[in-house]
């Protein structure tokens, strides 16, 4: 057995009672532990899917299918898999929104006992962002009763969450179409149905100042934007470094007394450059939204914010 090989079933029975325990059928088993073999694998219900990075700038393309034929075997190995249950894709930064193929290799994963529909072939990521699970599950016990408003809503795995929490009402905005209908089916397999379950499409900076003018309020609200988006049905261009001030200063108008944001990003040199007006509190909870299986690493910060 390889190295890489053994890291992973060790790893795996490592985690296997931890996932039981949690009511978790996905989440991480490897995350570049090995210099030479610097890959991400995540589990889903019994099928893996790993991501592998750049080794070195000099890796000449036949090197890097050999090395690529290595990690296949070794993974199927390690983790006691067949060659069906494997797929294997190139990490390219900025890439997780483009569609790669059209295999439809779509599976129904369980998260505490929620239910999330994951396509493992056609994209560059899943569909469920295994990292904010911890996020998730304090978002849907801070819902009850409480207006939910989930801002770059991707597959709607935040909504599923506040819906089943018991939020009064969900409202999830999104640019794109079939993401939009991709939470519709998330809502739908775990019961949320009806009008109180609202999804938009629209460019979001520009809907935040259309839905304060509209005096659409908010109790619970989460933002998770893309680093950077620059869709030509935008009205402006979205650069998040750039553009944060202004993000959250429209959010913070939707945002009812006594309201709380979860404010998070993947953007790996993000810096804070914002001050909160007079009545937001804000902290940053990064360390307590990292789950068990990312531990050592920091796939994302996040901040609360409480209104007053």
């Amino acid at each position: 057995m390889g190295m890489l090989a053994n890291r992973l079933g060790k790893n795996l029975r490592h985690l296997r009672k931890w996932a039981r325990r949690e009511g978790i059928t996905c989440f991480r088993v490897y995350d570049g532990d090995i210099p030479e073999h610097p890959l991400t694998v995540d589990l889903y219900e019994g099928n893996a899917v790993a991501w592998a990075a750049m080794r070195r700038r000099d890796e000449t393309p036949l090197a890097r299918q050999e090395w690529l034929a290595q990690v296949r075997l070794e993974v199927l190995e390690g983790l006691g898999l067949r060659p069906e249950q494997l797929f294997l894709k190139d990490r390219r930064p900025g890439g997780q929104y483009r569609k790669a193929a059209e295999e439809r290799a779509e599976i129904t994963v369980q998260e505490q006992g929620l239910k999330f529909l994951v396509n493992l072939s056609d994209y560059h990521d899943t569909g469920l962002f295994l990292d904010h699970r911890q996020t998730r599950a304090r978002v849907g016990s801070l819902a009850r009763g409480r207006r939910f408003l989930n801002l770059f809503c991707y597959t709607g795995s935040f909504t599923v969450h506040a819906g089943a929490g018991g939020a009064l009402e969900t409202t999830s905005v999104d640019l794109s179409a079939p993401y939009l209908d991709w939470t519709e089916r998330n809502l739908r397999l775990n019961g949320l149905t009806g009008s109180a379950h609202r999804l938009v499409q629209a460019d979001i900076l520009s809907w935040l100042p259309r839905a304060a003018r509209e005096g659409l309020c908010y109790d619970l609200v989460v933002c998770d934007p893309p680093t950077f988006s620059n869709s030509k049905r935008m009205d402006e261009t979205l650069d998040l470094g750039r553009d944060h001030p202004l993000l959250l200063a429209r959010v913070l108008d939707l945002l009812a007394r006594g309201g709380e944001l979860f404010f998070s990003t993947n953007h790996r040199r993000f810096e804070l450059d914002w001050t909160p007006p007079r009545g937001v509190h804000l902290e940053e909870i990064t360390d307590q939204t990292i789950p068990v299986d990312y531990s050592g690493h920091r796939p994302h910060r996040c901040w609360h914010l409480l209104k007053d």
